[in-house]
């Protein structure tokens, strides 16, 4: 009897917890189950949904940010930022494939309009008057194989021809003196879109009281000032190259409006997403307060009103500069 009792004394730490019936309500005075949980190394299964979700999600993220420091390349910060601009703004307004000699995203100018809030909108003005947005015109040489340059030429539709290399590197140059070089609207209209996204349709109160300008600036929005900014640039290249000058404030708008139109479907959707789910959870729920609060969002401020506001001012402006024998002497003034 003692032998058996001294037994069970040295294989046990004399805590009531070890024995089996002990044991078992030991592990259930959490409340919680040992199915998927982690206090035993011998349990891995947990929720195979769940668990399935969560390594998606992560793998999603790790391809994400592998992509997106590819792109970039070895940038970071805001030299990062302005390479992702680029190549967002590259897609959406279609720049060449060459790319161009000065890009407007890395500008100080982009990222005041990128972030408004950051800059009084008397310096934007003032950024944008002292800005020569002809430098943002040019495109890139293509480049060939052979280090054998490529000349271009401009024909009356101002439609680049690419003609054959020449291999006489001083007939080269003096043909590339007299022909036009490439030019391209695509980043003057990502700019300008950027600024119908970004800032307001008006100008604040404080702007125009307390700027010192001339009273019929002390108005202007800055999308407003940026929009007579570039169509003054357009009007003048035009002017100089004998080109409609509709034609080319049409080609440099259309893609602003295009940008536009696509952000209003993404927006309206947005919308009325929470309306949908609302209203098919009250049908299987039976509870009809799901509906009412996703058509709550319907009745939201639209957000595109400011954005809508800008662009359809902009075609305004852009109309009455491309309109030369209605317009007046006072708008001859403003853009030439």
């Amino acid at each position: 009897m003692s032998n058996r009792y001294s037994d069970n004394a040295s294989g046990s730490s004399g805590d009531w917890s070890d024995y089996p019936g002990n044991r078992r309500r030991t592990n259930h005075d959490t409340g919680r189950s040992n199915y998927g949980g982690t206090r035993s190394s011998n349990n891995q299964k947990g929720n195979p949904i769940g668990n399935w979700i969560q390594n998606r999600a992560r793998d999603i993220r790790t391809r994400a940010r592998n992509r997106q420091r590819d792109q970039v390349g070895g940038a970071v910060g805001t030299e990062a930022k302005a390479i992702r601009n680029q190549q967002l703004n590259a897609k959406d307004f279609k720049y060449p494939e060459e790319g161009f000699i000065t890009p407007v995203e890395h500008s100080l100018l982009y990222a005041m309009i990128e972030f408004p809030e950051n800059y009084p909108e008397a310096v934007i003005r003032n950024e944008i008057e002292d800005e020569d947005f002809s430098q943002y015109l040019y495109v890139k040489e293509k480049e060939i194989k052979g280090g054998k340059a490529t000349t271009y030429e401009v024909d009356d539709s101002d439609n680049d021809v690419q003609v054959h290399p020449n291999n006489n590197e001083s007939q080269t140059a003096q043909q590339s003196e007299k022909e036009e070089q490439r030019v391209s609207y695509g980043q003057l209209s990502a700019l300008l879109a950027l600024s119908a996204a970004k800032n307001p349709s008006t100008a604040s109160p404080e702007q125009s009281s307390t700027q010192e300008a001339k009273p019929n600036d002390q108005t202007l929005s800055v999308g407003e000032t940026l929009c007579r900014k570039l169509l003054r640039t357009i009007t003048r290249y035009a002017d100089a190259h004998s080109l409609d000058r509709n034609n080319e404030i049409r080609e440099f708008l259309d893609p602003i409006e295009r940008r536009c139109a696509i952000r209003n479907e993404k927006a309206a959707l947005q919308q009325l997403l929470p309306a949908y789910a609302g209203y098919t959870v009250s049908l299987l729920t039976g509870n009809p307060l799901p509906l009412l609060i996703g058509a709550a969002a319907l009745t939201g401020p639209d957000p595109m009103m400011e954005e809508n506001t800008n662009v359809h001012g902009f075609r305004g402006l852009g109309s009455r500069t491309g309109d030369m024998e209605t317009a007046g002497l006072l708008d001859e003034d403003e853009f030439d």
